[in-house]
């Protein structure tokens, strides 16, 4: 998507007029206007300060290619050239489609279980489109299921150089993620600030109650009532 309107869906999205954005932004309506309409490109730094200003960034994204494969014996079914990642909640959701596999008569499967994320996976690596799988299958759960599945040995062959992609070895220094941004570590996601829980207030200091044993000075005006004599019931005479 061009960049120039990329700054007018997201202003949009955001809700803010031109003449807002150019306040947050620092950048001019006119200029802004131009952008919008095509009449201007704005550079990669100026139009990442623009989206900065309402929340956004400038991203990556994987173009994902599909072979279409007609094995004997099985229907089509089409295959990645990598994997990919779906975020949560959708990853989680709950999909309904038919069991064409099985013909159980399922149609509704919550994938937030493991079974049954296994069958959805099942029914779209075999019976999908692309278009299906790219928008419901994440690639970290299909990695962490794909031995369990049940899947003709042709699909798997077909499927395996985006899974052994997926899997290559990778090591990562975990100490320094501590210290600098990485953004290779999260790719779709990015600290904006920390913020710190504040401390508790300390509580008061309780004050100890004197008793007519305490040893200490009594304060100026702070007296202990001292017992009277016992009363013996006569009145005093």
């Amino acid at each position: 998507m061009d960049r120039s309107f990329l700054l007018g869906i997201a202003r949009r999205a955001r809700g803010l007029t031109q003449v807002e954005l150019a306040a947050i932004s620092g950048t001019s309506q006119a200029t802004l206007s131009q952008y919008e309409r095509g009449l201007k490109s704005p550079s990669l730094k100026v139009a990442s300060r623009i989206l900065a200003a309402m929340g956004y960034e400038f991203t990556l994204r994987g173009h994902v290619d599909w072979v279409e494969h007609h094995p004997t014996g099985i229907v089509k079914f089409w295959a990645p050239s990598m994997l990919w990642a779906v975020e949560p909640p959708t990853c989680f959701a709950t999909l309904k489609i038919p069991d064409e596999i099985r013909n159980t008569g399922m149609r509704s499967w919550n994938m937030r279980d493991r079974d049954e994320r296994r069958g959805v996976y099942e029914q779209l690596i075999r019976r999908g489109l692309p278009q299906q799988m790219i928008r419901w299958m994440d690639g970290g759960l299909l990695v962490d299921l794909w031995d369990e599945l049940d899947l003709p040995d042709s699909v798997r062959d077909a499927w395996a150089p985006a899974i052994r992609l997926a899997t290559a070895p990778l090591e990562l220094d975990g100490l320094r993620s501590i210290i600098f941004e990485d953004g290779f570590l999260a790719p779709r996601a990015l600290i904006r600030e920390y913020q710190s829980i504040p401390k508790p207030p300390p509580s008061p200091p309780r004050r100890q109650r004197r008793t007519r044993f305490d040893p200490r000075p009594l304060p100026p005006g702070d007296q202990i009532p001292r017992p009277g004599p016992p009363d013996d019931g006569a009145g005093g005479r």
